[in-house]
């Protein structure tokens, strides 16, 4: 997951990411203090009614993977306005440990719902307050130019701060690279691509 690609891409200035399609994904490398920690994997499974189905896949260093979908409502208008107020979480599917999906919805879905916020917030990008990042290499490939932006997040009660550099050619939030923690919390872009499948079946 961690071999160069050695691919270029041109600058761009952006502004806000690609329109949104099934098969959209994007795979990242995350580290913590300079060691890899995991991989995983977002995939733009489609849409049920209005609302987007998302599946992430994550591979720890142990070799543990960890598979869910959720459908979110509201990407569409968060995704114009760059507000990520209005999504709501309708339901979650999991593989367990012995690979039955449970799906988990109604009164079941609160607890989650405050687990899941920050993950499909993260999604939206707002595009104010975007600047000159310059050009970032990752294990994705070269990006001769970025947008850069600085944000914050409540996590669990906590406030993160997070610097992220962003390239137009890359899908669903744009997300090239991402630094958190004064540093020690990085997540870098592996892969894209336009034609994934859903591991989930």
């Amino acid at each position: 997951y961690w071999t160069p690609t050695g691919k270029s891409y041109p600058a761009s200035s952006f502004s806000k990411p690609k329109a949104w399609a099934p098969g959209q994904y994007v795979l990242l490398g995350n580290l913590s203090n300079g060691k890899r920690e995991s991989v995983s994997r977002t995939l733009l499974v489609g849409k049920e009614g209005g609302a987007w189905i998302l599946e992430s896949w994550t591979l720890d260093k142990a070799g543990k993977e960890a598979l869910s979908q959720m459908c979110v409502d509201g990407y569409d208008r968060a995704l114009s306005s760059g507000d990520a107020s209005g999504l709501e979480l309708l339901w979650m599917k999991m593989v367990g440990d012995d690979g039955k999906v449970q799906k988990i919805e109604g009164s079941q879905l609160a607890m989650y719902k405050a687990f899941s916020k920050t993950a499909y917030e993260s999604l939206v990008t707002s595009s104010t307050g975007i600047s000159d990042g310059g050009a970032v290499t990752v294990t994705a490939g070269s990006f001769a130019g970025t947008g850069y932006a600085k944000t914050k997040a409540k996590v669990m009660g906590f406030t993160v701060e997070a610097e992220t550099w962003m390239n137009e050619a890359v899908p669903i939030n744009g997300m090239v690279k991402s630094s958190s923690n004064k540093g020690k919390s990085v997540s870098e872009l592996l892969d894209f691509g336009f034609d994934g499948k859903p591991k989930m079946q």
